[in-house]
């Protein structure tokens, strides 16, 4: 059963999908799984899917649109603010503590992608969740894209960034780029990876918008998700990731958990690329069982 809800982000009211599982009896309480998704993503996408698999097992899950994207409120549209994205979670959180079907004591969160970063950075901070996962996340952004471009060229990308800026200063119009596009034209991702998931009907909603604040290019620059796994214990965390992910790199992965503490937990999975965790059964099903296995050994099911 899935149901549109709404709730407040401190200035901007945040439209979500509450997946609530066919087997909920009236009266009972369950526990709850707050998402977070990729970069550009909108609720009918990524974390829908999770959302409505994750149900399927038991959990309620709130699948929803951060500000700036989708149906919620938020201006410039289709820009990314990791701290305002994180403390939209940390609201999601307190709204699931306030449904009536939802045991608040018992609340998870998961992320994908850029959203794995950010529901690390919820559970290090916030002793409401009780278990977190993370799945293909990004957790360092900027040195990510400069070991790709180089030194020089990773200076040049920036500089052109800077001068979007000024020019958003100068002339007060946002500044876009496109959030994907074929080839090596110029997009926020690059390459015709991400292109295959947004660019066609596998990723179709009608909330979602092929571009992408350059603003929100420079603040992932500086997004290093890292060095918040230290925090996280003894909130339980599960990481699951692409052995040849190229856009959010294994390593990264690796070294959250090597941060860690106990209880943690990494999966590796033989995808060929980032964006097959997004969608494809082969390796969203493996992901989807051992989440479930690990909500349920934290939470109270």
């Amino acid at each position: 059963m899935k149901r549109m809800v709404e709730f407040e982000s401190e200035d901007c009211t945040v439209v979500g999908n509450l997946f609530i599982p066919d087997t909920f009896e009236e009266g009972e309480t369950l526990p709850a799984l707050v998402s977070a998704g990729p970069m550009t993503g909108v609720k009918e996408q990524v974390v829908g899917l999770y959302a409505e698999r994750m149900a399927e097992k038991g959990f309620i899950t709130l699948a929803f649109d951060h500000r700036h994207f989708g149906e919620s409120e938020g201006w410039p549209r289709q820009h990314e603010d990791p701290a305002k994205k994180v403390e939209d979670l940390k609201n999601a959180v307190s709204f699931l503590a306030t449904i009536i079907e939802v045991n608040p004591h018992n609340i998870g969160a998961f992320g994908v992608s850029m959203g794995g970063g950010y529901a690390l950075q919820l559970a290090a901070f916030d002793r409401r969740v009780k278990a977190v996962a993370i799945i293909a996340a990004g957790l360092n952004i900027g040195d990510s894209l400069a070991g790709m471009l180089g030194k020089d060229g990773f200076v040049t990308f920036l500089r052109n960034l800077n001068a979007s800026r000024q020019e958003h200063y100068e002339s007060g119009d946002v500044q876009y780029i496109p959030a994907v596009a074929t080839g090596n034209k110029p997009a926020a991702m690059t390459g015709d990876e991400p292109f295959e998931y947004y660019g066609t009907s596998r990723a179709w909603s009608p909330y979602w918008i092929n571009r992408y604040t350059t603003e929100s290019v420079e603040n992932l620059m500086a997004y290093n998700a890292v060095p918040f796994a230290h925090h996280v214990a003894p909130t339980p965390l599960l990481i699951i990731h692409g052995k040849n992910d190229r856009y959010c790199l294994p390593k990264y992965a690796q070294e959250v958990y090597d941060q860690a503490g106990e209880p943690r937990e990494i999966l590796w999975l033989d995808a060929p690329n980032h964006i097959d965790l997004y969608d494809v059964d082969t390796y969203v099903g493996p992901a989807i069982d051992h989440m479930t296995a690990h909500f349920r050994k934290y939470l109270e099911v």
